[in-house]
């Protein structure tokens, strides 16, 4: 088990530039530290659910654990087929960042070592998220947007965090 195990959070809307910093960030850390990387995208419960209580409930499970030093099983979710379907890993080890939207929701932050809130403007997201996943879903990336939106409102969750980054 890891001396100090640290947990970091990397939140924002879609296409701010989350998965980025924490790959950027784990090679960082790579160099003399144990470090994972959870992307939530993998572990949403499909797109109505996504930032449902079944995510609060993963993420305090994951935070939990690997704060505890013990392993975590993820269930993966495949969006082609719109259930969930294998499962990744979660080993104990130095360092986890979590990155996806709702990964620094009131419910964990506070365990964590820090939050990275990541901004961009609202059509440069959107067209990163059409030319990563595709035009044909533009309509429910809008609707996707004004779930996060809500969500960010309630939580609050720039207002928490340690860091804020812009990706304009």
């Amino acid at each position: 088990m890891a001396k100090n195990p640290q947990i970091i959070l990397i939140d924002g809307p879609a296409g701010s530039g989350k998965t980025t910093l924490s790959l950027k960030l784990q090679r960082e850390f790579e160099a003399n530290l144990d470090c994972q990387v959870i992307h939530l995208d993998d572990h949403y419960n499909g797109w109505d659910e996504a930032l449902g209580s079944e995510l609060t409930d993963t993420l305090n499970l994951v935070v939990s654990n690997f704060l505890l030093g013990l392993p975590t099983e993820l269930k993966t979710f495949n969006w082609h087929q719109s259930r969930f379907e294998g499962s990744k890993q979660i080993a104990p080890g130095d360092v986890l960042i979590i990155e996806g939207v709702g990964a620094g929701q009131s419910a964990v932050r506070a365990r964590a070592t820090s939050l990275y809130w990541v901004e961009t403007e609202s059509d440069l997201a959107l067209k990163r998220v059409l030319d990563r996943d595709g035009q044909e879903y533009e309509e429910r990336i809008r609707t996707w947007q004004m779930r996060e939106a809500k969500h960010f409102k309630e939580e609050r969750t720039r207002e928490f965090a340690d860091f804020i980054i812009s990706t304009t």
